[in-house]
């Protein structure tokens, strides 16, 4: 009996993990926003992921012993982490070809390429009820992401800039996947760690050139903070809630609190006193995060 309240414990906690991680992923964008005009954002990402890195090696060989992964482990921790270096060079590259609407769009579909990839690594099925809450609450993000307007929605045309990050949004489907399936018992924080590192030096070999470019002495000094923000709050910390959330929950329960970010990217925009969206808009987020509330549920 203990053991059955531990594992629901385990479950729980996993499900509010996910919960403020779409929390936190959602602040990143105004912040990163007020940066980006001073760093190229593959220098931001490079930053982010070095002092996240630097962080979590500090925190977890102060309080684990020193683990050599070995070339194997190694080698899959790598795949993980080639995953998101892809997804967010591909998104660089695709928002010079087209806008952030029709990558919104485009992301809605993780989910559902995220299932499919669970399946064929772990045989992990999916309910026809959970596929339909994954599909009504994709639905409903991308009704947001288009403004509530059934005109812009069918003006959406698949250019060069959504073939690229077709390619991003593929990978980020197999990322929780690829986690759960290669999670040999180590603890989180040295996965995360080595994860970190790699796809820091990945990021180094593309994003080394713009880096020395870059005119560090004109970047303000009060935007250090956000910086330091996005590199210890929004890629460290969103990290480990990811990973820990993803060896316990189903691929589909964990990416489809990816849809509550939309709400609350909406929700902050109008604290932040950026417009209160319209009822069209509002109806698609209750659709999204009621079925994101139902999928979770089942």
């Amino acid at each position: 009996m203990l053991s059955e309240t531990a594992a629901a414990q385990r479950v729980h906690r996993a499900h509010g993990a996910m919960l403020l991680y779409s929390f936190m992923i959602s602040t990143s964008f105004p912040v990163s926003k007020a940066i980006t005009p001073y760093l190229d954002p593959v220098v931001l990402t490079l930053v982010r992921f070095v002092l996240a890195a630097l962080l979590f090696g500090v925190l977890t060989f102060s309080r684990e012993r020193w683990i050599w992964p070995g070339p194997a482990q190694l080698l899959r921790y790598f795949a993980i982490s080639a995953c998101m270096a892809i997804f967010f060079l591909t998104m660089f590259e695709a928002l010079r070809w087209t806008d952030a609407v029709s990558t919104g769009a485009l992301f809605a579909l993780v989910p559902l390429v995220s299932i499919s990839v669970a399946y064929l690594l772990m045989r992990q099925r999916t309910g026809p009820r959970q596929l339909f809450y994954l599909v009504l609450g994709g639905a409903g993000a991308i009704w947001v992401l288009f403004g509530g307007s059934l005109e812009h929605l069918l003006a959406f045309r698949l250019g060069k800039g959504e073939m690229i990050f077709a390619i991003g949004c593929f990978t980020y489907g197999c990322y929780g996947p690829l986690i759960a399936r290669f999670h040999r018992g180590e603890p989180i924080t040295v996965m995360t760690f080595w994860i970190l590192v790699l796809g820091a030096l990945m990021l180094a070999v593309v994003g080394m050139p713009k880096v020395l470019r870059t005119d560090w002495s004109a970047v303000p000094a009060g935007l250090w903070m956000g910086i330091v923000y996005l590199a210890v709050f929004n890629t460290a910390i969103t990290f480990f809630l990811f990973k820990s959330a993803s060896v316990i929950l189903p691929a589909s329960k964990v990416m489809g609190y990816t849809y509550l970010t939309t709400a609350f990217v909406v929700l902050l925009e109008a604290m932040l006193g950026h417009g209160v969206p319209s009822l069209s808009v509002i109806a698609g987020l209750v659709l999204s995060l009621s079925a994101t509330l139902l999928l979770q549920r089942t």
